[in-house]
């Protein structure tokens, strides 16, 4: 009966082991592929010379370049967020809302999301309100090329509706 307990407990010890082998595995790889579409991303600006980008690494399963967009004469920050999810993000800070501002525009905010599909709009904590487009982009369906097509995508769209939506979030 002892041997069997001890036979248990290697088994159990034996398990734990091999579920944190797997784990360091899979981080492993998620790492090494977040590494390898920012070698890509990097890569592909270099190559069609884009520039105007910063690279920033926070982390080994999160990389960002940032860049600015120029609208109505305003510097908007830019990021693309590439992590170890199926997805990559365009991001743009578009302005900081105090509180009053931010229930004045949500359903402003949510028809604009109603008729953008591929956009979204919304305000986070700190009270950034942030345009995000969302790219699936597994390891193996990565795209450095439709990333730099989709921010000028971006970059139209805000071209189109940015002095509509100030205006909303401005007026009293």
């Amino acid at each position: 009966c002892l041997q069997m307990a001890k036979t248990k407990v290697e088994n159990k010890e034996m398990e734990v082991k091999e579920a944190a082998a797997q784990e360091v595995a899979e981080k492993t790889t998620e790492a090494n592929a977040v590494a390898k579409k920012f070698a890509d991303f990097k890569a592909f600006l270099e190559q069609e010379k884009v520039n105007g980008f910063q690279f920033l690494e926070v982390n080994e399963t999160n990389k960002i370049f940032r860049s600015n967009l120029l609208i109505e004469g305003q510097t908007l920050p830019m990021f693309v967020v590439i992590n170890d999810s199926v997805y990559t993000f365009i991001q743009v800070h578009l302005v900081t809302l105090t509180p009053e501002k931010k229930a004045k525009c949500m359903e402003f905010l949510n028809e604009m999301n109603e008729r953008f599909s591929m956009l979204k709009y919304f305000v986070n904590h700190e009270g950034n309100l942030v345009l995000t487009c969302s790219v699936p982009s597994g390891n193996d369906k990565f795209d450095p090329a439709l990333i730099v097509a989709l921010i000028d995508q971006v970059r139209l769209h805000l071209l189109e509706n940015y002095p509509q939506l100030m205006k909303k979030i401005w007026e009293d």
